[in-house]
């Protein structure tokens, strides 16, 4: 995806209706794998105050807050927020909250020193040292980013973008940060994972992802092409995808801030 305001707007807010809940249980299984990793690295969420930046609908913020002191999500997608709340209300999850903002829009006075962990999962909020330096200054203990690790594999995706004259791949993700990290003289752990999930849609609902796709790609779709070759992958009246990827999972503490001992 072109990383304009305009295409993470339109992007994220037609994705919000299809996308994961929380607690959907190969959703929450991730989930907690993730954590149980970051834990061992030294991010502790227990009793803590968290900052969640690009919550989306709340995959991480939700199900830590039933450990969690208070969860506070940031995201620019008023269509995933709208999810988050709905799930949070299902949940009578009195301590975890949302609202609306860009992160680079946000100023580092509304946040600072106000979180004890600040989190980024999977997102684009996090681009720059500056959007960093913002991380950082929010968090009283410590900062945690997981992101694309340079794999991302699907062979229906994959025919298709190249169908278009476009290459299917990975974000950036943790690169720009590991490196704007490196020059900013942090020393954080990183961990690599495999990661993977099937998806089984219809073939007019897969059209309208892959339209989207194409969409936020700069790229006029093949409607008529992509029409044919979904319908010779249909099975059962579905077109399964396989994605298979590798993710980063990166902590640190800030400069004159210290991980305090578990509540």
């Amino acid at each position: 995806m072109k990383a304009t305001a305009k295409n993470e707007k339109i992007f994220w807010n037609a994705r919000a209706r299809g996308y994961p809940l929380p607690f959907e249980r190969s959703t929450l299984a991730k989930t907690r794998r993730i954590l149980g990793l970051l834990k061992k690295m030294g991010a502790d969420f227990r009793g803590r105050d968290i900052l969640d930046i690009g919550c989306g609908t709340g995959a991480y913020a939700l199900p830590l807050a039933a450990k969690a002191g208070r969860v506070t999500g940031v995201d620019s997608s008023p269509a995933m927020l709208r999810v988050f709340r709905a799930e949070r209300n299902a949940r009578g999850l009195a301590n975890a909250d949302c609202f609306l903002s860009a992160w680079g829009k946000l100023p580092a006075a509304a946040v600072r020193n106000r979180f004890d962990i600040a989190l980024a999962s999977m997102t684009m909020a996090i681009k720059n040292k500056a959007d960093l330096l913002k991380m950082e200054a929010s968090a009283r203990e410590r900062c945690v980013y997981i992101g694309w690790a340079g794999i991302r594999r699907n062979s229906l995706l994959e025919k298709i973008y190249a169908g278009h004259g476009l290459k299917y791949r990975a974000p950036r993700g943790a690169a720009p940060v590991l490196k704007a990290l490196k020059e900013l003289g942090r020393r954080p752990r990183v961990v690599l994972i495999k990661d993977s999930w099937t998806k089984s849609a219809t073939p007019s609902e897969t059209l309208r992802d892959i339209a989207l796709n194409m969409k936020v790609n700069g790229a006029a779709l093949r409607r008529d092409w992509v029409t044919r070759l979904l319908r010779a992958g249909t099975r059962g009246g579905k077109v399964r995808q396989l994605t298979t990827v590798r993710k980063a999972l990166i902590t640190w503490v800030p400069p004159g801030k210290k991980k305090k001992p578990g509540r």
